[in-house]
């Protein structure tokens, strides 16, 4: 049985939303706890990375959730840099196999559900060697999973611009799984962005 590890990259500076979207309420909460909780609780999921910077870190205590946190506070990061150092603090933390999974769940997406991040999970394990995309209405998203196998081309130049490149140089191994949750391509940058968002 594979061990699968989250990685929330949710350290962007929030500039078209005005303010740090990572705190915005989201049905009583935080949106990076909304999108923290759904993964902490998942039986499928051993841990949880946060990458986010240091004034989300210093504002929102993520003790409760068990998740470690890692900083990064570079203003030009992209996803991928977030991304690279949360499988950098996975590899300082555990042993990975190659059959191990890397889920990755941006921090701008709440609305999944504990059982959706379960259903992606289990697409994984009967698998360890592919990469689960989930999708919705046919267009893909997040989450993501991927072996720790691939983890040298995540790292490497030809992941530079961005996290896409490894599904596009690996078309063989995706496995798309279709959920039913527009979260799945959803993704928080504006206020109209925000305002559209359903509310519980």
């Amino acid at each position: 049985m594979p061990t699968l590890h989250a990685i929330i990259p949710a350290a962007g500076r929030s500039s078209r939303m005005g303010s740090p979207k990572q705190l915005l309420d989201i049905n009583g909460r935080p949106m990076l706890l909304a999108v923290v909780d759904p993964l902490s609780t998942c039986p499928h999921v051993a841990g949880v990375v946060v990458v986010t910077n240091s004034l989300v870190a210093s504002t929102l205590d993520l003790t409760p959730t068990g998740a470690s946190v890692v900083l990064n506070d570079e203003p030009d990061a992209q996803m991928i840099d977030s991304v690279r150092l949360g499988v950098a603090e996975l590899q300082r933390q555990h042993d990975l196999a190659h059959s191990d999974g890397i889920l990755i769940c941006p921090g701008d997406q709440p609305g999944l559900t504990t059982d959706d991040i379960f259903r992606c999970c289990q697409a994984f394990i009967k698998t360890t060697t592919q990469i689960v995309i989930a999708t919705h209405h046919g267009k893909t998203g997040h989450p993501m999973i991927f072996p720790a196998s691939l983890i040298p081309f995540v790292m490497s130049d030809a992941c530079d611009t961005g996290l896409r490149q490894l599904p596009q140089h690996h078309t063989e191994l995706i496995v798309r799984l279709e959920l039913t949750t527009p979260a799945v391509t959803r993704n928080i940058n504006t206020p109209p962005d925000y305002d559209s968002l359903p509310t519980a």
